[in-house]
């Protein structure tokens, strides 16, 4: 709850209760709740006694049952030992006993049994193991009308003279009679109607019985030359029958099971009858009736109780990951010499680099279903990277990994690690120079065994391979000397002019790398010519439509400088580079700065005959503010001349220290950290909410005190500050209004 925005004006409807889970059935029960009435769980054995005792009073008050008086035929309640008319006994033995001891009356002694030793009450746990229970009821009974066993399947063929098993006749379309249909029913029949009967003990083969709920089989399966299946127009009727039956079978088990997990999730309110009720978690706010008294009750508003999860001291490993890494297992021996013939060969798998080695983690795609992700098998590839990084964490080691097939290099067989692609000089290449793993692309051997003969590589873009390089070097001190082969270690560039306007052009070189990594984006700078080398930029292009007024025939074009074919030849600069996006983050102003209002120019102080003695932002403390607050008034939407009164909600705004507290009653509905800066004109009151309907969000305000009373002025959730206490300044605020407790 924001403070001083929400009056809740019915506590108990709108006011969030807690509910526990029965460790013994499951259901869900009030949190103050001493004894399970569904199984007879104790939650508290004290309160459980005093309970007891309550609800055998209720139920013996709610027995209407009578007895006549034998003296002067008045109705007598059930139980009473005379009469309330005429004083007469309602039983003779309890008379005659009566008479007995006022004969001989009994020598009263007094004696302290302690209370270990006092026999005249079951404590709630025996009366768990003697099998006690109290009654329980459904608010909404009808709902749950579903028996099992229960079947009204119907079935209109819309064929003249076929019938559905359940109901006596003949079936036409098979040939089939029941023992009540008369031979001459038989014989009418007509020709086309008619089965062969072998054909007809053929399907009664195949079909078996629709009754046993076996899936109905073509004969043609089963026989050894495997003829192909039927089709829907082949199946007979009762063929149709047994699926249709088969199928609502499985549909109401469905719905069985759907109604029995709605039960458990049931909740029990108790009555005051002494019987329990299961309302729903929708049913919060609503008004049910008991089935066994018919009072009504209103359901209260459901919060189930947060778990607090237990926060384990995670182990700090000092590891780097690099996803996405393209893995090849080849044969050597198999490999095409081509330009790209292994490009698309290729494994993702997570490359992570630690102290001990390098480690390679190939994950395992889900098994997919007819409808979906099957349940079995390991969850999706992001579920399973985040469950192999905690248990790296944790254990402090990269192995015995929950999930994903591992490749290991460690420490020692680090500097096996080779550049195979590129390699300046080709007869050094084991590809013989040929970029078997696309242009562009920088490829390292592994020194992993494999069997067969097999060997594995690693390929990546230049922004990866410069990630990888960093790491091998920093931690193995390795260097791969791809750089040493043409890879560029940062970008170079080369500085052109404009044949036409002398502009300075960027032409970016190994042009190459950064073509096929996607992590650059490139962009046009200028043309240059494929004879004389002379460069253009567009603009200069546009102005003597060179190719034309959009550059389309440039190639074709004469060059302005030799006269010959232009060509195709372009020049790049990078418009986006790996990084940029973070730079552009970090160098971004903080939004929270633009939000804050401007300073007004400080408010003179009040004269000494005001009538309102005010503290100011020279005179508020954080002092000033603590101890407890209850809420008199809160205006809202800037309409501060007409405030709601709310003395009567019982609204407390507590402060102690940097934390807050506010209770509706005797309720905490919302409670977390307060910052104050008394340096502004006003100060600036911020809440930043913890537990509540806004955890983790703030509210921005201001405060003050005025004749002894508490003011803060203060925005929805994680909207801009107000400007001032002035209403025309604060269209969407609210102002709050407290006194001393």
């Amino acid at each position: 709850m924001a403070l001083g925005l929400t009056c809740r004006r019915s506590a108990f409807l709108n006011m969030a209760t807690t509910f526990q889970s029965c460790p013994g059935c499951t259901s869900l029960i009030l949190s103050d709740t001493a004894e399970c009435p569904e199984c007879g769980h104790v939650f508290d054995a004290s309160r459980a006694k005093a309970s007891s005792v309550n609800r055998e009073k209720r139920e013996m008050k709610n027995q209407q049952m009578y007895d006549t008086c034998r003296n002067c035929g008045e109705q007598v309640r059930s139980g009473l030992v005379r009469c309330f008319n005429c004083n007469a006994f309602m039983r003779k033995d309890v008379e005659a006993r009566f008479r007995e001891m006022q004969s001989t009356p009994q020598q009263i002694i007094f004696s302290d049994i302690p209370k270990e030793e006092r026999t005249e009450y079951l404590d709630a746990e025996e009366r768990a193991r003697e099998g006690y229970r109290a009654k329980v009821f459904d608010a909404d009974a009808n709902e749950f009308s579903l028996r099992d066993g229960e079947d009204d399947f119907q079935l209109n063929t819309g064929r003249s003279g076929v019938t559905s098993p359940s109901q006596p006749g003949k079936n036409i379309a098979s040939g089939q009679a029941s023992a009540k249909t008369p031979a001459a029913e038989i014989a009418a029949v007509p020709a086309k109607a008619a089965v062969v009967p072998s054909e007809t003990a053929k399907q009664s083969q195949d079909v078996k019985s629709v009754n046993d709920g076996s899936t109905v089989r073509d004969s043609a399966d089963k026989s050894a030359g495997g003829s192909p299946k039927k089709s829907i127009d082949d199946f007979d009727v009762d063929d149709l029958v047994g699926i249709a039956m088969q199928d609502q079978r499985e549909t109401r088990r469905r719905k069985r099971s759907k109604i029995e997990e709605a039960r458990k999730r049931r909740i029990l309110l108790p009555c005051a009858c002494g019987a329990w009720v299961r309302v729903r978690e929708d049913q919060g706010g609503r008004m049910v009736r008991c089935t066994q008294c018919k009072k009504p009750m209103v359901v209260p508003m459901m919060k189930k109780k947060e778990k607090v999860e237990k926060v384990e001291a995670v182990s700090q490993v000092d590891v780097t990951w690099i996803g996405d890494l393209h893995m090849y297992v080849v044969t050597p021996t198999q490999i095409t010499l081509k330009p790209g013939s292994l490009q698309k060969a290729f494994e993702t798998v997570d490359g992570c680099f630690h102290d001990s080695g390098l480690f390679l983690i190939k994950y395992t795609a889900p098994k997919k279903a007819l409808f979906g992700k099957s349940a079995e098998g390991p969850p999706d590839i992001e579920g399973q990277k985040a469950a192999v990084r905690e248990h790296i964490q944790k254990t402090g080691a990269v192995s015995n990994l929950p999930y994903g097939e591992l490749y290991s290099i460690t420490a020692d067989q680090v500097d096996r690690i080779r550049l195979v692609q590129p390699v300046a000089n080709a007869h050094e290449s084991m590809f013989a120079g040929v970029s078997v793993f696309g242009e562009g692309q920088i490829a390292l051997y592994l020194p992993v065994e494999l069997p067969e003969g097999k060997q594995a590589y690693l390929s990546f873009p230049l922004s990866t391979y410069r990630k990888v390089a960093a790491q091998l070097e920093n931690r193995f001190s390795l260097k791969v000397g791809a750089e040493e082969n043409g890879v560029p270690s940062t970008e170079e560039f080369d500085a052109l002019k404009c044949f036409l306007s002398e502009v300075k052009i960027e032409s970016l070189k190994h042009l190459e790398y950064y073509q096929n990594d996607p992590a650059f984006e490139l962009e046009v700078s200028g043309f240059i010519c494929g004879t004389c080398g002379a460069a253009i930029t567009e603009e200069a292009r546009a102005r003597k439509k060179l190719g034309g007024a959009a550059g389309k025939g440039l190639a074709k074009a004469k060059c302005p400088k030799c006269s010959n074919k232009f060509g195709p030849l372009k020049a790049y600069k990078i418009s986006k580079a790996p990084g940029d996006d973070e730079k552009e983050a970090e160098a971004e102003e903080d939004v929270s700065d633009v939000l804050k209002p401007k300073a007004k120019p400080k408010a003179a102080k009040p004269r000494a005959n005001s009538k309102a003695t005010v503290s100011n932002e020279t005179g508020l403390t954080t002092d000033m503010l603590q101890g407890k607050w209850r809420m008199l008034s809160v205006g809202k939407n800037g309409n501060f001349a007409e405030p709601e009164d709310m003395g009567s909600a019982n609204i407390t705004f507590e402060i102690t220290g940097d934390a807050y507290v506010v209770t509706v009653g005797e309720n905490i509905v919302e409670q977390g950290s307060i910052k104050v800066d008394t340096d502004q004109d006003p100060a600036h009151f911020d809440q930043h909410v913890s537990v509540g309907e806004d955890k983790g969000k703030s509210h921005l305000g201001l405060v003050r005190i005025v004749d002894g009373k508490l003011q803060n002025c203060q925005g929805d959730v994680d909207t801009p500050r107000p400007i001032s206490f002035e209403s025309s300044d604060n269209k969407s605020a609210s102002l709050a209004v407290f006194e001393r407790a």
